[in-house]
């Protein structure tokens, strides 16, 4: 307890008690600074957003690209304005806390002539020792004026993170993914932004349908679908033109894979609208009596020692009317194996012994001596 009374009693003969009171109201100006300032920056956020165009995106169905991309850009101005905000707080404390470190330098009789005159040396040295610093709060700057990502914006930072742009400062962009991670990216590693919020995008659904269907039919049942998609009022948030059949993206072996284009609202509508699409089309393809291909598989049978490995084709061996018809294991019935409805002669006694007393066959016959086996 001593100790700490001589520490201040040291302090107070060193600092006159008016140099103290300075430096405390220095410090509680500089707070008072950041408060208002960051009020008035808020506020400022606020007048903008509301004085932003709000259109429903319902409006503007039938527009064109150029159309549709101008007005839509033109109401990015409430994402433009909380990422400038942001970046206006965080520029304002590093100001104000700088200003008041240097006055409460001066206040103490610190001479900062000399730290001023270095300045220049002293960023040299920190620039040169702290690249990617310099780095991170240059690149967030130049993405912040340049309108590259704004709060609300779903953007894909270089294959880095896909998410919603949750907070934009000057060293580090903050993303929440859809899986509900934060993810804090650092400015300088982003090389690119894929902004899925600017101007408007396309969900691109992709069907398949059996392989002989008429695809005219395909393309009609689509597109009617499609059109009362595009007048339903229940999609006016997600769509901004009606479904329509675009191509044909894929031939596989069972199916025929058709692609469905549409237009829509941006800002991670891609995913609901995909499955909407996907729902509404697979029920009007039901109705139309288009069912959707499974995939399949052929198994073929052959008789070791008997056939050869794939057994040939019936059309493809000689007739040999001495011999009893050949059965067609590629393509016959499971008919075809059953001992039962075997069409040898009532004489034949060939297989008499290739089955036991009680009528089940015989793994090995009673004449195999095992010397014309492998």
């Amino acid at each position: 307890m001593n100790d700490i009374s001589q520490w201040i009693s040291d302090i107070s003969q060193d600092l006159p008690i008016e140099a103290m009171l300075r430096v405390v109201l220095i410090v509680v100006i500089a707070f008072i600074a950041q408060v208002v300032g960051g009020r008035a920056i808020r506020r400022s956020v606020a007048a903008v957003t509301n004085k932003a165009p709000s259109r429903r995106p319902g409006q503007l169905r039938g527009a064109d690209d150029e159309d549709l991309a101008e007005t839509l850009m033109q109401d990015r101005q409430r994402q433009r304005a909380h990422a400038l905000g942001s970046l206006a707080r965080n520029a304002l404390v590093i100001l104000i806390w700088a200003a008041a470190i240097m006055t409460i330098l001066g206040t103490l009789g610190v001479n900062i002539a000399p730290i001023i005159a270095s300045g220049a040396v002293v960023s040299a040295v920190v620039g040169f020792g702290a690249q990617s610093y310099v780095a991170d709060y240059l690149n967030g700057i130049s993405m912040i004026f340049e309108d590259q990502l704004g709060i609300g914006d779903t953007v894909d930072l270089g294959g880095l993170v896909l998410g919603e742009v949750e907070e934009t400062a000057l060293r580090y962009t903050r993303v929440r993914d859809f899986w509900g991670v934060v993810w804090y990216v650092r400015n300088g590693q982003i090389q690119t932004v894929a902004n899925q919020s600017q101007g408007w995008t396309y969900s691109l659904v992709e069907i398949p349908v059996p392989y002989d269907e008429d695809l005219a039919k395909v393309q009609q049942v689509i597109d009617a679908t499609g059109k009362e998609m595009g007048a339903d009022e229940q999609y006016n948030g997600v769509l901004l033109g009606a479904p329509y059949y675009s191509n044909v993206t894929e031939l596989t072996a069972t199916a025929v894979v058709v692609r469905i284009n549409t237009k829509i609202v941006p800002n991670g509508n891609q995913w609901f609208a995909g499955r909407v699409i996907r729902q509404r089309m697979k029920e009007a393809l039901d109705n139309a009596g288009i069912r959707i291909p499974l995939e399949g598989m052929q198994v073929r049978t052959f008789q070791a020692g008997t056939q050869t490995v794939p057994p040939p084709h019936p059309s493809d061996q000689p007739e040999r009317p001495d011999l009893p018809a050949t059965r067609d294991f590629a393509h016959g019935s499971a008919e075809d194996n059953d001992p039962a409805l075997d069409e040898s002669s009532p004489e034949d006694t060939s297989h008499s012994h290739d089955t036991t007393d009680s009528g089940t066959p015989k793994l090995i016959a009673d004449n195999d001596s095992g010397e014309t086996r492998p």
